[in-house]
Parts: C-alpha cells; structure tokens; sequence
C-alpha cells in the first residue's frame, strides 16, 4: 500500500496505539526514521476522530494519540508539578490533574511533551528554528519513554528481547546488552525466512484473551523490524554457554527475569499494581526457558521443539 506523506502531519500504529503528529503553522517540515517507515498509517484518518480524543477510554486496546508539535520556545510550566524520574537528558513529570510530562530541555533542540491523563491528546512544544529544511521527526530519543508510560495504562509493557513471527506465532528472545539478540534475530531471518519484530525491543500486551508480541520501530535497520503483531508462544531468555541447552523455566523465574529485562516506569506508582496483575497471569499463561547456543549454529529447531 503506498502511503500518503504530509509533510505537516505523521500518523504511526504501533501495537495497535495510534499516534499522530501534526505540526502547528508550516514552519516545521515533520519527517520519520528510515525504521519508521512500515509503521506509516494513511494521512486521510478521519481527522475529526482525532479531534475528539479519539479512544480516550484507558481501557480500550486501539487507543489513539494527537500531539499538536508547536514551533515555540519551552517555557517554564506555571502549574506545579512533582518530578517523577530524572536523567542526564530527559525528565519526567505529573501535574496535580494527572498530565503527563516528558521533557527534554538539556538535549538540542529542547523539548516538552504534555499529554493529558487518558492520553487522547496533548503537544510538543520546542524552539525547532534551528532545524535544516530537510525535517525533523519531535519524538526523537523520546518516543519510546511515551510508549512506555502509555503502555503502562493497560499493564502493557516493552521488552528488551528481539522477537520474532513464523507461522502466525510469536517468539521473544530477552537479555541484557551484547548477549547476542540482534545476532540470533538476523541469523533466523536469514536461514529460516521468520519475521523479526524488532532487535533489540518489542511490546507485550494482553489482547483477546491472550498475550501477544508486537514489532516496535525503535531500531536502525528497516529490515530489522515489523508493524506486526502474533500471539506469543514462548519466551526465552539467552545465556551465555558454547552447547545447545534449553531449560524450562519455573513462572516464578520467568516472571522475574521478565522483570529484570522489561522497561518498567517503576516511578508509576499508580500503575504498578496493573504492571504486576498482568505479569501475574503470565506465568499461568506462558511457558519460560533459558536457551544457550553456540555461536553460528542454528537452535532454530530446538526452540520450536521446545
């Protein structure tokens, strides 16, 4: 399908949550990631569903977003707010009426992003005039924090794992940095013709009745990633070893080791009783190992037999 590109709006599906971007005024070009690019909905959405909040209800798993990106200097918020989280470059708010802030005032260009409590809409304020005519896409190195927190509403969840999708099932592969996510994803793509959702992050939810595992655009090669969602059939965690080896895992052991590996807003502490309740009925739903292989063979066959 070919996409309609507005060089004032960007309209992305991700994990069945709709986000719009569009630009107040023409003086700010929006574009998107190379990554980004199968992730691209039609620019003829109805607007007017938009307008209204779209599915505002927090409840409700097709959810839409529209941030208004404002060409303007950040400016000191005269609400007061309590600071939820701090990094070198990023913080994170909340208002006394429940909006959420995202801000990135130390990185070039600075930025603000508000969103109000249901997520339905909000904006993304930042002084863009410095920006080359070629674009600039707002959510840089921060739209991952939104999804998190927005996920978060649901007791959804982002996962640092590679996934991938063969045969209308999904399989999540999770671990620290360097254990060889991205390798193993490239590797089944390559001799096994799967799917990979994403390298390095995918999105759990609970959706139908069951769990499922979504692609997520956060990664630098197109080829490594998919808008596509499957129902999750197994989930393994990587290990360091030079045999094939694969372990069933206690729920218990699964869970925690989710924990370990998932972007948890540990800093919501209005959500994190949702965040546990679904990983809860995890560990009755799915099964848990622990794979190790040696580099270069193929534990393609062992992972399904698994």
């Amino acid at each position: 399908m070919s996409i309609e590109i507005n060089a004032n709006e960007i309209f992305l599906r991700i994990a069945r949550l709709g986000l719009r971007l569009k630009a107040e005024g023409n003086d700010l070009q929006l574009i998107s990631p190379p990554s980004y690019q199968d992730f691209l909905q039609p620019a003829a959405q109805p607007q007017a569903f938009f307008e209204n909040g779209g599915n505002a209800n927090p409840q409700k798993e097709n959810s839409e977003l529209l941030l208004r990106v404002i060409n303007k200097p950040t400016i000191e918020s005269l609400k007061p707010k309590t600071k939820l989280f701090s990094s070198d470059n990023w913080d994170i708010w909340i208002d006394k009426n429940g909006s959420f802030f995202l801000e990135a005032l130390r990185l070039p260009p600075g930025r603000r992003v508000r969103v109000d409590p249901d997520f339905s809409r909000g904006e993304i304020r930042g002084d863009f005039s410095a920006v080359d005519g070629s674009g600039y896409y707002p959510l840089q190195n921060l739209d991952m924090k939104l999804f998190v927190n927005w996920l978060s509403g649901f007791g959804d969840l982002v996962l640092h794992a590679c996934g991938v999708a063969a045969g209308g099932k999904g399989y999540c592969f999770s671990g620290p940095a360097g254990i060889g996510k991205s390798t193993l994803a490239a590797s089944l793509q390559d001799n096994h013709g799967v799917t990979v959702l994403g390298e390095d992050q995918v999105i759990l939810r609970y959706l139908d009745g069951q769990f499922w595992v979504f692609g997520t655009p956060w990664h630098d090669s197109p080829r490594m990633c998919s808008p596509q969602g499957v129902p999750l059939e197994k989930v393994f965690f990587l290990e360091r070893n030079a045999s094939l080896v694969i372990e069933p895992l206690k729920p218990v052991d699964g869970i925690t080791r989710v924990l370990q590996n998932a972007f948890i807003p540990y800093y919501r502490q209005d959500l994190l009783g949702g965040i546990l309740d679904r990983l809860e009925l995890m560990t009755s739903q799915m099964p848990f190992f622990s794979l190790s292989y040696a580099l270069g063979s193929d534990p393609w066959q062992a992972i399904l037999e698994a």
